[in-house]
């Protein structure tokens, strides 16, 4: 009988890219890619916190990440106007712009809602799970859905925090 090998625990996982720590000696500060070279056809691979997500902010997203993740929750043109406070016919006409960009407080809310959209899958594990959950409503949201709260930057901080206390298995 042959002997079969199981994989090591370390070939099951993927392994990630360590990001090499910059050298204090050198003088050369490590180059940024371009807006168009880290945006490819979605918002972000990950959640953006702090520097990273004011630096996005401040690129303004291209009006083309807008459909990928409006597709990925499942949301509306009309939802996704709300959410990014704008109008649906102002939203239809930005989007229909090849080379477009949503400015600084459009961009923040739709890396917010990218954020908000990734950590939810970590959650839940399932993309259709959590676009059900955004829709129900909740009442430690004040019988809102975490759809309908999300007309503020705190509110997406509010929601992401709800998620975090589901993650550690506290009720709420």
């Amino acid at each position: 009988m042959k002997a079969t090998t199981r994989p090591s625990s370390n070939q099951l996982r993927p392994v990630e890219p360590q990001s090499k720590a910059p050298d204090r000696k050198s003088k050369t500060a490590a180059t940024t890619p371009a807006p168009s070279e880290t945006w490819g056809s979605g918002v972000a691979d990950h959640p953006l916190r702090g520097h990273g997500l004011v630096r996005r902010v401040r690129e303004q997203v291209p009006t083309a990440a807008v459909r990928p993740l409006t597709a990925r929750l499942e949301l509306t043109l009309k939802e996704v106007a709300t959410l990014l406070a704008l109008t649906e016919r102002t939203l239809a006409r930005r989007l229909e712009e090849a080379e477009g960009h949503l400015d600084t407080t459009e961009s923040e809310r739709l890396l917010l809602l990218d954020n908000l959209a990734l950590h939810g899958l970590a959650v839940f594990e399932d993309q259709g799970k959590f676009n059900r959950w955004l829709r129900r409503p909740l009442p430690v949201l004040e019988g809102r859905s975490p759809l309908a709260y999300l007309d503020t930057a705190t509110s997406f901080q509010v929601v992401d925090q709800l998620l975090g206390r589901l993650e550690h298995g506290v009720y709420s």
